[in-house]
């Protein structure tokens, strides 16, 4: 199983001590959950993973009409460069490399936010001593996770700060000129053994076949934390 247990630790939300869980489980399985909001919806829903592609590409499979009502999916995962689970494949591609094949052949608008850029928002200690100094609760739960997520990420890949990759999807659809893209023709390898994951991106167009992804090649890194920073503000006392 792949759990990144070694990154975020065991409960996949290390540092923060959270007060008791007062939620309940859905009744509803996820991909039935996706099935009907984008049957029900006006084809003006954007889909952010940030995870394995699995739910999505399952609800595709068991109910194509739900295809032509997603606008845009932007998810994090993948990488035109280096992979951080194997040299050629990044984590949330190869926990279900299938599940992203169904997704990036959909025909929809992709909007792949790897690691390329991802590793370049990096969590410094500067950057959380000005979160911490805001003060809210928000601030304290940004200071605490962070806390770990950088202590995890020093010992397994030797950065003084940990890039924030999740939350750069949703930074560059609040602030669409916070990402620099480039279509790409794309496709993840689902049958080799070395390189089973992997994000192949057509970066230079050698296959002169049609770009199905729009790659992010580039990050506003000050933009992006200044972002961050308005969240956390905003969230007052």
């Amino acid at each position: 199983q792949l759990l990144a247990g070694d990154i975020h630790g065991e409960s996949g939300l290390d540092g923060p001590v959270f007060e008791p869980l007062q939620s309940e489980e859905e009744a509803e399985h996820g991909v039935l959950f996706l099935v009907r909001t984008l049957m029900e919806s006006e084809g003006d829903i954007i889909l952010v993973p940030t995870g394995p592609l699995t739910n999505i590409a399952m609800a595709m499979r068991m109910e194509p009409r739900i295809i032509p009502k997603i606008k845009r999916i932007v998810l994090m995962g993948g990488c035109y460069q280096l992979g951080n689970v194997t040299p050629a494949a990044e984590f949330n591609i190869i926990a279900d490399a299938d599940a992203a094949h169904v997704v990036f052949t959909s025909g929809r608008p992709i909007t792949m936010v790897g690691l390329d850029v991802t590793r370049k928002v990096l969590c410094y200690p500067q950057v959380v001593k000005r979160m911490e100094e805001i003060g809210t609760p928000a601030a304290r739960l940004f200071t605490e996770l962070m806390g770990h997520f950088n202590k995890s990420q020093k010992e397994v890949f030797g950065w003084e700060g940990g890039p924030l990759h999740d939350p750069v999807t949703i930074a560059s659809i609040i602030d669409p000129e916070l990402l620099v893209t480039k279509p790409m023709y794309t496709e993840v390898d689902i049958r080799s053994v070395q390189s089973y994951g992997r994000t192949n991106c057509d970066f230079f167009g050698y296959s002169h076949r049609e770009a199905n992804v729009d790659v992010a090649v580039d990050v506003d890194v000050d933009r992006f934390w200044d972002l961050i920073e308005t969240g956390i503000r905003a969230y007052g006392s």
